[in-house]
């Protein structure tokens, strides 16, 4: 069995990650986490869990630990949460944990495998349409219907710029782009567990105001997202770049089948793509050999079960 690090594991898509890759006959789990970490939730699906003995994860804590367990893999699902008020201020936030990935495998081996993770807000063309794992070209200009989330793009694609340059100087890495993420999770709830709520009730949270309920994204559930990553590992292959992106639903279109399952009376605009935004991961999907086993409408209830469980950013 191989030893993969998972940097994040104590967050939403870490804490599925763990139990996953735990479940399979091929890795054993290695978390590296912050010393504020809650870490019951991820132990069972553990190895090994290891505190950084800095306030943040380094490049020494990842090298360090290369070392001692002879690490062949590292993913890397860690993001600042709540967001910053400033693309900046959040790219510094964000590159931290990517950077100690990176430099980490590199001061050790260049053939250290390091699976990124970014957005699918970064893949969005000017022309809208069909998109796909590919990057969009530098200095594109991106299209009016995401100004909204420019900041999230902006984050994701400085994100993106690391990890190239980081390949192209002979690194080996990849990137996942998941699509915007629900369902159940071992650790806390994610994302959208508030984002899809402040829709519903119109009410802005950390300061953002309520989403844009025309705009069109596309839907993984954490148990596929998962599937995905460990393909990837196991695929193995320098400068991969793959889309998660289960079903293509408008943010008002996904409200509306939470706020049923919640017994909540939400009245959702009529919703028009009229950039015709269609996510396609089918390339990606034929190059790891996945196929998404959950679909929106029957996870749904379970997810707003657990955002009731763990008691967060629930409707009142």
């Amino acid at each position: 069995m191989s030893n993969i690090l998972v940097l994040g594991a104590a967050g939403y898509i870490g804490g599925v990650l763990c139990r996953k890759f735990f479940q399979t006959e091929d890795f054993k789990v290695l978390a590296l986490v912050r010393p504020s970490s809650e870490i019951e939730a991820i132990k069972p699906f553990c190895k090994e869990i290891i505190r950084s003995q800095e306030l943040q994860l380094s490049a020494k804590d990842v090298e360090a630990v290369i070392h001692k367990y002879d690490v062949k893999t590292i993913i890397n699902v860690a993001w600042n949460k709540p967001l910053e008020s400033t693309k900046e201020a959040q790219f510094a936030k964000d590159r931290i944990a990517l950077e100690a990935a990176l430099y980490g495998a590199s001061a050790v081996s260049p053939d250290i495998h390091v699976i990124t993770t970014s957005g699918n807000f970064s893949l969005i063309t000017a022309d809208g349409g069909r998109i796909t794992e590919t990057p969009p070209p530098q200095g594109f200009a991106k299209p009016k219907y995401l100004a909204w989330a420019e900041s999230l793009s902006d984050v994701n694609l400085m994100k993106d710029a690391l990890t190239e340059e980081y390949i192209s100087k002979g690194g080996k890495a990849s990137i996942v782009y998941p699509s915007s993420v629900y369902g159940r999770s071992p650790t806390r709830g994610g994302f959208w567990d508030f984002a899809i709520q402040q829709l519903i009730a119109g009410k802005p949270h950390w300061g953002y105001q309520p989403f844009p309920p025309d705009f069109m994204t596309a839907w993984i559930h954490v148990e596929d997202l998962a599937d995905c990553y460990i393909a990837v590992a196991r695929r193995g292959e320098k400068g991969g770049h793959y889309l998660a992106a289960g079903e293509n639903l408008s943010i008002s279109q996904m409200a509306t089948l939470f706020a049923a399952a919640a017994g909540v009376k939400f009245q959702a605009p009529v919703f028009e793509n009229k950039d015709n935004v269609v996510f396609d991961d089918s390339h990606s999907r034929e190059v790891l050999q996945l196929e998404w086993k959950h679909k929106v409408a029957d996870e749904v209830q379970a997810w707003v079960e657990r955002i009731k469980e763990l008691g967060t950013h629930f409707l009142s």
